[in-house]
């Protein structure tokens, strides 16, 4: 079992420029990565998306917002839909981890494949047991890939990678996996050739895009899988770039707005704005050992932040609530991005119309008991008095 069984194909002309346009977005990518003020937390963000969209590739499973949620209850078994990608996150923290120092071994693709099925063992699956004959030329055959990926020959570093991940696919057996192992391992490629930008790359939601043509472009023709994978690159760079520029417009606006609104509270607000870009999930109780102030004014800080549009309250509940850093969640989840949560716009003051008088009542009248009495007549006008005669008047 030699790798590798197919033949390096020539780089055409339409091959190269699509690897200049991924090359280009690559080198974007590392820089905004590199620029970025939470890098560690948007790493985290990212391989948490990435787990959920390749769970998804071949069968459904929970939103994004629901594993976010188990990925904090870090105490508490996740449930449902959201166990697969869990486990898909955990392995790829264990591909992940020191690929660009060490190949992808047999040891190592079992330590991910026990991860991927549950398994407690570090060194389950194949792990820690004699090898068989198919399991020595698996062996074999990685040390070969890992020797194609790091020799400095005129293939570029994308083919390699590229011709790689097929040629996993189809040594791999296709009874014990589905597509993950393969994707966990053609991520540890990227970092292990030292690609720009290596660490902020997702490539599951472009193949989560385009399953079908994925599915059978991954196992069709060389050339033609070598076309559909660089353009995956260059989309995938592209995205995760804008993501981080996303990231960063949010925070400085965020920042502003707190430093603007909070008053006296300005300093425990960003004290707190700065927990929520590390772990955008937070109860008021972990708020208020960031505060240190007490329950009742940490509640307060919640309240204004919501009214801000930094918070969602995502529970429902009058009492144990919790809130998450909704706009920055927002960026990565993959159904908020297909459909986009309106923007909060602060209310506008509204011109109250001019109050009109009342209309007066009739008086009341008193009820009288017994026989009603007649009104009295109106009296009589007094008869007009002639006016005494003047002195002129007597002499005429």
């Amino acid at each position: 079992m030699a790798f590798p069984s197919v033949p390096a194909p020539s780089v055409t002309a339409d091959l190269s420029a699509l690897l200049d346009r991924a090359r280009l977005a690559l080198w974007r990518l590392d820089g905004a990565f590199s620029a970025h003020s939470d890098a560690q937390a948007f790493e985290a963000m990212q391989l948490l998306r990435e787990a959920v969209l390749s769970c998804r590739i071949e069968s459904e499973s929970s939103g994004f917002a629901a594993v976010l949620a188990a990925a904090v209850d870090l105490d508490d078994e996740p449930g449902g839909d959201a166990i697969a990608p869990m486990r898909c996150r955990k392995a790829l923290e264990c591909g992940l981890a020191e690929a660009s120092e060490e190949p992808l071994t047999l040891d190592r693709l079992a330590a991910v494949e026990a991860a991927l099925a549950g398994d407690g063992a570090s060194d389950g699956g194949r792990a820690g047991r004699a090898k068989g004959d198919r399991e020595a030329k698996l062996a074999a055959a990685l040390v070969e890939l890992d020797e194609f990926l790091m020799e400095q020959g005129e293939l570029p570093d994308l083919v390699r990678i590229g011709i790689a991940q097929a040629q996993l696919a189809r040594l791999l057996p296709t009874g014990s996996k589905d597509g993950r192992l393969e994707r966990i391992a053609g991520l540890a490629m990227f970092r292990r050739i030292g690609v720009p930008g290596a660490s902020a790359l997702a490539m599951s939601p472009y193949f989560q895009s385009s399953r079908s043509e994925y599915q059978a472009q991954l196992r069709g023709p060389t050339e033609a899988w070598l076309d559909f994978f660089v353009k995956a690159v260059a989309q995938s760079a592209s995205e995760a770039a804008g993501m981080i520029r996303r990231c960063a417009v949010l925070a400085r606006e965020h920042r502003e707005a707190i430093s603007a609104g909070l008053g006296h509270a300005v300093g425990r607000g960003l004290r707190v704005f700065g927990r929520l870009t590390t772990e955008p999930v937070a109860t008021v109780s972990e708020i208020q050992a960031i505060t240190g102030t007490s329950y009742v004014a940490t509640n307060q800080l919640v309240a204004r932040f919501v009214d801000m549009g930094i918070l969602d309250e995502i529970t429902g509940y009058r009492r144990n609530r919790r809130f998450q850093y909704g706009p920055y969640v927002r960026v990565f989840d993959p159904d908020a991005t297909a459909a986009p949560a309106p923007e909060r716009r602060a209310a506008r003051p509204v011109s109250k119309p001019p109050r009109r008088p009342a209309a007066r009542k009739p008086p009341r009248r008193r009820a009288v008991s017994g026989p009603r009495k007649p009104s009295p007549a109106p009296p009589s006008p007094k008869p007009r008095r002639r006016p005494s005669p003047s002195f002129s008047d007597h002499l005429l």
